[in-house]
């Protein structure tokens, strides 16, 4: 129970504030939250705030998805394309600094693998897309959901390439070299 209340109230309160904010600040703030929860979720035990971290992660990604959504249906596709640009290079650096922070938990032996993060944060955000594409089909009808479910899936896409492809390559130069057998002289 401690867990599905701990990402609830992340999710609420992740999405809630990025959702309400304009473009860049809410990407910002989805970057610093995800560089921060990467920074600390290895070592913390208590579930309740380990799903409330990872819930406030996933909440402010999928909150900034959507107000992504919006920015691009109404701007031209020549048009701000500096902001674009801030906006991949914050979510570039935060994916960067989650991934040196994933692999020095690893490799330090914390308390949950960064795997368990990883497949926890992908089912949480699946969860929520589902949840927010529901609730627009609920209130404005299947053509409106589709509509958002498509545009909320190209930003998300387009957000968690930006983070993961960074991450990733961060977490594969800051890895241990593998040992190998013994060589004899």
């Amino acid at each position: 129970m401690s867990r599905l209340a701990g990402a609830f109230v992340g999710i609420a309160a992740g999405y809630a504030i990025t959702r309400q904010l304009p473009f860049l600040p809410a990407t910002l703030l989805s970057s610093l939250v995800l560089a921060a929860t990467s920074t600390f979720i290895g070592r913390i035990q208590n579930p309740l705030r380990w799903w409330a971290l990872l819930g406030t992660a996933c909440g402010s990604v999928l909150g900034s998805a959507v107000v992504l959504a919006a920015k691009l249906q109404q701007s031209e596709p020549q048009s701000d394309l500096s902001s674009r640009a801030v906006l991949l290079g914050f979510l570039a650096l935060a994916g960067c600094i989650a991934g040196y922070n994933l692999s020095r938990d690893a490799a330090g032996g914390s308390a949950r693998h960064p795997r368990d993060l990883l497949r926890s944060a992908s089912a949480l955000t699946t969860g929520i897309f589902a949840v927010l594409v529901t609730f627009t089909f609920l209130h404005s009808g299947l053509d409106t959901a589709r509509t958002f479910s498509s545009r909320l899936s190209t930003s998300l896409t387009i957000l968690v390439a930006t983070l993961s492809v960074p991450g990733w390559l961060t977490h594969l130069l800051n890895r241990p070299p593998p040992r190998g057998p013994r060589q004899r002289s």
